[in-house]
């Protein structure tokens, strides 16, 4: 882990964070609204998904998805800012782990979601009942994305373990 703390330390990019002070507060900042757009529109998808708002047409709720990649794309972004400005922080942290872990089992049910859901979701009454494979899908997102939030927010409490 040394070895990983010391090279991430000495890059440009970890180099940059640390010597602008700026940078920081504007990616934590950033942070927020790319998890937000993450957070916001898969809660309405996963819980459409689920079984709620069925007022909601189940296929307009697939619009919602560029947001998802947005708000993706601006927390990986800022969230690889994060780690180069502190490794020695994030890389021996248990609530970082977890985290990690966490968003490649969201990463692996959204394969999950276009193997098995996105192929059909046309073919379903717009204001019926999902099947149970969509419940679990959504489910099992609203559950590893809540966990990636919560643990997110423990790194700074939860150190080493």
């Amino acid at each position: 882990m040394e070895t990983i703390i010391a090279w991430a330390s000495s890059t440009a990019l970890s180099i940059w964070v640390v010597d602008n002070m700026w940078v920081w507060p504007i990616a934590e900042t950033l942070h927020f609204f790319g998890l937000s757009l993450l957070l916001g529109s898969l809660l309405l998808i996963d819980m459409r998904m689920i079984g709620w708002f069925k007022r909601i047409d189940i296929r307009a709720t697939h619009a919602l998805l560029p947001l998802v990649f947005i708000g993706f794309a601006i927390n990986l972004a800022t969230g690889i800012l994060f780690y180069f400005g502190d490794p020695g922080r994030y890389t021996i942290n248990i609530a970082f782990h977890i985290k990690m872990i966490l968003i490649v089992l969201a990463g692996l049910n959204a394969l999950l979601y276009y193997w098995k859901i996105d192929p059909v979701i046309s073919t379903w009454e717009a204001h019926g009942n999902t099947p149970l494979i969509a419940k679990a899908i959504g489910a099992s997102s609203l559950a590893f994305w809540f966990g990636v939030l919560i643990f997110g927010r423990l790194i700074p409490y939860m150190g080493t373990g």
